[in-house]
């Protein structure tokens, strides 16, 4: 029964996601109001760094996700997850074609599509990390949670980038 629970969940979400990639814009926040719509997140963080590039994608810096998995398409936004992926376009390594994907979450929508890790230091209380897909997630934000996973075949660096690339967008958000 639990796993029907799990499946309308994330059949909900992505209904959700679907909706708003049909009937959204990604131009970004309008010129009326720059911080986005009333109750949303969308502030730009109040530093000297460069701007970030179309909202989702510019979570990570390029040189960063280019250090992770090599060449890569610039990112997509990610249907499965939400917010961004991108995928490397060096081919198959090990059978695997990798990606970096960076989300955003409401606590409702991490619950729904979050692998469960095991607790992991260095990002706060409730932070977990699943090797299995190098999946870490961290509470961010006023109650969302950050999300990084690692799709890297060498099982030895997985971690090590999704900590290091969890840093990033802990800076970030």
């Amino acid at each position: 029964m639990k796993i029907f629970r799990k499946l309308g969940q994330v059949a909900v979400v992505g209904g959700a996601l679907a909706l708003v990639v049909a009937c959204g814009s990604d131009d970004g926040p309008s010129s009326s109001n720059p911080a986005g719509p009333p109750g949303t997140a969308t502030e730009l963080p109040a530093t000297d760094a460069a701007p970030l590039q179309d909202g989702e994608c510019g979570r990570l810096p390029e040189g960063d996700v280019a250090e992770a998995i090599g060449p890569n398409d610039g990112g997509q936004h990610d249907y499965l997850l939400g917010g961004c992926v991108w995928t490397s376009t060096a081919g198959e390594t090990e059978g695997l074609v990798e990606a970096i994907h960076a989300t955003v979450l409401p606590a409702g929508q991490y619950e729904a599509v979050a692998e469960a890790g095991e607790p992991v230091s260095g990002f706060g209380d409730g932070a977990t990390y699943a090797d299995l897909h190098g999946e870490l997630w961290f509470p961010c934000r006023s109650g969302d949670f950050c999300g990084i996973k690692a799709n890297i075949s060498d099982p030895d660096r997985r971690e090590e980038v999704a900590m290091r690339l969890g840093k990033v967008l802990q800076g970030r958000v």
